[in-house]
């Protein structure tokens, strides 16, 4: 019996301490359980995760002394069991006065609080701090990254933070630069078309009282991540990292692309109008021959497209992929619309376009 309550409880405490997927859904996670006494994340974020951390560390700590207590009410009676007992007991006893020490003298001693000192100016509170940061928190235009179940890693405006179990480090983006350290890679499908990436990376503080922290995250996550950074993430050159799957499919697209008859235009092309950026290089010109009468259920017929030139290479592929359904091997074969007229066409009908110098 004992063996069982054993086994049970190692498997128990793994799940509160690395709760995973089905714990998490249901609701039965520590900041989950104790969302009344927390509060909202969103309007009070150091606050919220200096009482996350503490009733964290404190309910770890008493995981021992349960599972003394569940052999007791499962009807042990060894002779060892009251020494194991108070064994056990002192455990969350000591982690008691070690929360009292972070509570006490302003909370400066808390982990949370110790990532913001380096930012307290002299004669300042690190509540001011604190209260930016909240403010920056709040912004909708945060990204936030789940790296594992139990830690996250969030990029704001000026900072960066990394939200852990028993701490956050937090480093303004302008104090640090981000290092890729390595990578490595997973095949999720036999044919490698599901293949995913992950990065380790390494904040570098140019600042000696700025704690150095690591994150590792996926190749997909990290093009989420990139925009929003003030920095880019350097690579170094023994370092490849793996595009993602629509980046590749892109690639493809455009090599056939280029395969197909160029469409000449008389005026200097205009800004793609999905990224602003690259010039507008494809024309959409009904190519293909026209099928056998359409049979139900069948791929729709192509069909003639009058806009002018608008859309560069790469969008009109992150188009048709974003559209596209099956396996990826038939991406290409497949069909996609007009992102303005929503006319019909494969991937014979998008043309290069190129200015005619002669006109």
């Amino acid at each position: 019996m004992d063996v069982l309550v054993t086994l049970f409880y190692i498997l128990f405490s793994m799940c509160i301490i690395h709760p995973p997927t089905e714990f998490v859904a249901a609701g039965f996670t520590i900041a989950q359980l104790f969302e009344g006494f927390l509060g909202s994340e969103n309007m009070n974020f150091v606050g919220y995760h200096m009482k996350r951390t503490t009733i964290t560390a404190l309910t770890h700590s008493a995981l021992p002394l349960g599972y003394v207590l569940c052999l007791l009410c499962c009807g042990e009676r060894s002779p060892w069991l009251p020494a194991a007992a108070a064994a056990t007991a002192i455990i969350p006893l000591l982690m008691c006065y070690r929360l009292l020490c972070w509570w006490e003298n302003d909370q400066i001693k808390h982990p949370v609080v110790k990532s913001l000192l380096p930012y307290v100016t002299p004669g300042s509170d690190w509540r001011v701090v604190a209260g930016n940061l909240n403010c920056e928190f709040r912004n909708v235009d945060k990204v936030s990254i789940q790296l594992t179940a139990t830690t996250r890693f969030v990029a704001t405006e000026l900072w960066l933070i990394k939200v852990s179990q028993y701490s956050i480090n937090a480093v303004k983006q302008s104090d640090c630069t981000l290092v890729a350290t390595a990578t490595d890679s997973h095949n999720l499908t036999q044919s490698g078309e599901g293949e995913i990436q992950y990065v380790n990376i390494e904040s570098i503080p140019t600042r000696d009282d700025i704690e150095r922290f690591t994150f590792r995250m996926s190749t997909t996550a990290l093009q989420d991540v990139q925009p929003r950074l003030l920095h880019p993430i350097r690579v170094p050159e023994h370092i490849s990292l793996l595009p993602s799957l629509v980046e590749r499919f892109v690639d493809v697209f455009r090599h056939y692309v280029n395969q197909n008859p160029v469409h000449y235009v008389d005026q200097e092309p205009e800004l793609c109008i999905g990224c602003m950026q690259a010039p507008a290089d494809v024309k959409i010109n009904r190519r293909c021959h026209a099928p056998p009468p359409h049979l139900e259920g069948g791929p729709p017929q192509c069909q003639q497209c009058n806009c002018r030139v608008l859309w560069c290479c790469s969008c009109m592929g992150r188009w048709w992929a974003a559209r596209a359904s099956g396996p990826t091997s038939n991406w290409l074969s497949g069909r996609a619309t007009c992102p303005v007229c929503r006319a019909t066409f494969c991937l014979l009908d998008v043309s290069p376009a190129i200015r005619n110098r002669d006109s």
